[in-house]
């Protein structure tokens, strides 16, 4: 994921659209969409499929795919054009070149290396396993990442400016967002709230076990940067806030649509107890009504992909007490480069929330684990 920046007339375009919500009524809702499934060859080896490729990131060109095996710290690449496994890469856990064992992301920065984050730990990984910089940013701004109150979601680069990365951290004390700013050459940063983030708190319960707190559940936020812009959706409001990073300025765009309407109705209660078996409902409920998900980016129709769904359940559960889902009503928006709403409709080929999924050669490539094999679904719009 990096920041491309286009200048002053994209963010012209992007201050020149409405920053309310607006009632989309006067879109395309009459695609077609057809099927392909391709399966990568593992060669001899078993590739780390348990994570749904929770972990992985495509290269500028989108010729390979790094899938990363936290349990084991090896990445695997994958030739996406050959649809092959081309090597494994193990990463070290102690020493110089090592790796905390579940850092929490990684990114494939513009000189085709691992930008891998996670609690006091920003660092440059080439594809040989080997430590190529420390980024510091943990010494840097001292007061918010030398401890574990606030947790780094995502890492950006600015591709025209080398020095300057930027991340979006979660507040978990205050349950809130924010922006950090880093010049790397001056050992400088710039915060930035985003209380536009706060009304998430709506939807977070809290988990209590012997009247202590033991996690919560709430809103999935999901951040990708394009065209000079942070943009952050999330699952439960039918909207994206939009940093712009040229003027340090954010905005709101709100969506009100026929098939999904603004925002989750159902409002989860503030706490549950753990071993009540209400967790379980509220995920039930939640998961019942619409889903917003993640929008990925098409740089060669420029254009937003996003899928969203609403799933069923039956009275099954898993041993662990969750309900099993049985089916599910998925979703596809597309949007144009400032997030104008172009098409969406339901798409009846798909019955579950896309896993891992990213736009290549024209088509919509969806990750599906089939038989303990990694394939793709390619789905094609006509």
């Amino acid at each position: 994921m990096r920041l491309l920046f286009i200048g002053i007339a994209l963010a012209f375009l992007f201050s020149s659209c409405s920053k309310n919500t607006e009632k989309e009524n006067e879109f395309s809702d009459q695609l077609s969409f057809s099927l392909d499934t391709v399966y990568v060859d593992p060669g001899d080896e078993i590739l780390y499929l348990q994570d749904n490729l929770y972990l992985t990131d495509l290269s500028a060109d989108k010729s390979y795919l790094i899938n990363f095996n936290r349990k084991d710290l090896i990445a695997e690449r994958i030739n996406l054009n050959e649809l092959k496994l081309e090597k494994l890469i193990p990463f070290e856990k102690e020493g110089p070149n090592g790796t905390p064992p579940y850092f929490s992301a990684f990114s494939l920065n513009l000189n085709e290396q691992l930008m891998v984050w996670s609690y006091q730990f920003y660092s440059i990984f080439d594809q040989n396993a080997k430590k190529v910089r420390d980024l510091g940013l943990e010494k840097i701004a001292v007061d918010y990442l030398a401890g574990s109150e606030f947790y780094p979601k995502m890492i950006f680069e600015d591709p025209i400016q080398p020095d300057r990365l930027l991340g979006v951290f979660i507040d978990w004390k205050e349950n809130g967002y924010f922006i950090l700013d880093f010049d790397l050459k001056r050992k400088e940063f710039k915060k930035t709230n985003l209380p536009e983030m706060n009304k998430l708190q709506e939807y977070s319960t809290d988990i209590i076990l012997d009247g202590q707190s033991v996690g919560s559940y709430g809103v999935g936020v999901y951040a990708i940067a394009t065209n000079g812009n942070i943009i952050l959706t999330n699952n439960a409001f039918n909207e994206a806030v939009i940093y712009d990073t040229n003027k340090d300025s954010t905005y709101v765009k709100n969506w009100d649509t026929p098939l999904l309407g603004a925002r989750k109705n159902y409002t989860p209660p503030k706490q549950v107890d753990y071993s009540s078996g209400e967790k379980e409902e509220v995920m039930r409920n939640s998961m019942e009504e619409i889903d917003y998900g993640k929008l990925i980016w098409d740089e060669a129709e420029k254009r937003f992909y996003r899928f969203s769904n609403k799933q069923q359940f039956g009275e099954e559960k898993t041993k662990s007490g969750r309900y099993i889902a049985t089916g599910a009503d998925v979703y596809l928006n597309i949007f144009d480069e400032n997030l104008n709403i172009l098409a969406e409709t339901l798409v009846p080929q798909l019955n579950a929330p896309p896993k891992k999924h990213f736009v290549k050669d024209g088509k919509i490539w969806i990750f599906e684990n089939i038989d303990d094999e990694m394939a793709f679904v390619q789905l094609t719009i006509e």
